[in-house]
């Protein structure tokens, strides 16, 4: 093939070979290049809704258990309280037995270890309910109900257990001091029994009617929170 014709050659594949490269591979690496974007917005987008499904379910594990947590500290205090109300407050000394002032012993230390568990469990109370909250301020009263009861307790049940030792113990000596000392004994535990009672008696009947109270703003607290919480 002569030279000229072969340049002319060359040159024609030099311009369709432009032409290719100027009119399709612009649009070529366009297309990839959009492509390649595209890629990379779907991979952060991706990111951040994993990111925002994870704090999401963060949060909704937390308050599950936040949720969990405070009807936990809500039925220990009802617990406590219940036990106390049962166990302590409706009590009859005489049907004790007359075991020289053991039974009042331990009654009295287990009175003041439930006080102590109650204020813990209101303590508890105090971090999970708001200052506004109903049921809150009747375990308020509940508390300060107890605390005053408290108080009774330490400074005349002394006397009740003094009498009821000195009861026991003229009750056993009966056949050799004749009866009168006993029936001067029980006479003495008759009024130690009473001075307590008297003091006793309005805060056990005040205690009845809050712990009523709570009970029932107990069972819609926990009701409107499971609601709350499907």
């Amino acid at each position: 093939m002569p030279l000229g014709e072969i340049t002319i050659l060359y040159a024609v594949i030099a311009f369709l070979f432009g032409f290719l490269i100027k009119s399709f591979l612009p649009n070529y690496v366009k297309k990839k290049a959009e492509n390649l974007a595209t890629k990379e917005d779907i991979k952060n987008i991706t990111e951040k809704i994993e990111s925002v499904r994870s704090k999401v379910e963060i949060n909704t594990d937390a308050h599950k258990s936040y949720v969990s947590e405070r009807k936990e500290a809500l039925l220990k205090f009802h617990d406590e309280i219940t036990s106390f109300h049962y166990e302590l407050m409706a009590v009859n000394f005489g049907d004790f037995p007359m075991d020289g002032g053991k039974s009042l012993y331990e009654y009295q230390t287990n009175y003041y270890k439930a006080v102590a568990e109650i204020l813990k469990s209101y303590q508890r109370l105090v971090i999970y309910l708001s200052n506004d909250s109903v049921l809150l301020k009747k375990a308020n009263t509940i508390t300060n109900n107890v605390i005053d009861s408290r108080k009774i307790l330490k400074s005349h049940f002394g006397s009740i257990k003094m009498t009821s030792i000195k009861e026991h113990q003229a009750y056993e000596n009966i056949s050799a001091d004749g009866r009168e000392p006993y029936d001067l004994a029980v006479n003495e535990a008759n009024v130690a029994n009473n001075n307590y009672w008297e003091l006793m008696k309005p805060l056990a009947k005040s205690y009845r009617e809050v712990y009523q109270h709570y009970l029932s703003n107990l069972n819609i607290y926990l009701k409107e929170s499971e609601i709350n919480t499907l």
